[in-house]
């Protein structure tokens, strides 16, 4: 959904979401993230990027991130707004990520695909965290799975963005330059986000 002017109402954005509940996914490759966490190429036509930043040592912080990563603190900035039906972390839960600058307002729906399984809990490297992909009605395309690492061996726990995504309307394709300059922004505001609620807790 793409407005000018008025920010779309509460309501507004409500029934959206539930009629986005409805519509498939805007990109053929849904759930390919979950094999692009450390090693590989995007999809055809898509740009990768993998963001990584450090939050501290330790079990307890992984767990915390985990936490927060759950609650969706990454979204707890001024940049974006974070709209639900409910905030279950669950596959098929549908929400819309609205973005505002200079009276154009975008309201970007995504769906819950998968969150990290048992399999990553185990090994040198914990992880935790969880995918959702763009569907019809979001200006990009593509993936974005928000997850913790720990490693066993040096103790660092990262706070990362694994992500693989293209322009999804006219209005992102021209934009191009400045959508990726934000999606660029958005990662560090999300990073500090979560830096924040794990001192807080």
């Amino acid at each position: 959904m793409i407005r000018f002017g008025k920010r779309p109402s509460e309501s507004v954005i409500e029934d959206y979401i539930r009629y986005c509940q409805t519509l498939d996914f805007n990109y053929p490759y849904v759930g390919q993230t979950r094999d692009l966490i450390n090693s590989g190429d995007a999809p055809p036509g898509f740009r990768l990027d993998r963001f990584s930043h450090y939050v501290g040592k330790g079990e307890a912080v992984f767990t915390a991130v985990s936490d927060a990563i759950s609650r969706w603190e990454m979204f707890n900035h001024s940049m974006a707004e974070l709209k639900y039906l409910h905030p279950a972390i669950e596959n098929g839960n549908t929400v819309a990520v609205v973005f505002g600058s200079l009276g154009l307002w975008t309201v970007n729906p995504a769906r819950i695909i998968y969150t990290l399984d048992n399999r990553r809990q185990s090994g040198p490297i914990k992880q935790s965290g969880f995918a959702y992909g763009t569907t019809t009605g979001h200006i990009a395309t593509g993936e974005e799975l928000f997850h913790v690492d720990w490693d066993q061996q040096s103790d660092e726990v990262h706070f990362r963005i694994t992500v693989f995504s293209r322009p999804g309307s006219l209005l992102a394709w021209i934009g191009k330059p400045y959508m990726l300059h934000q999606q660029k922004r958005f990662r560090r505001m999300a990073a500090k986000a979560i830096q924040t609620a794990i001192t807080q807790d």
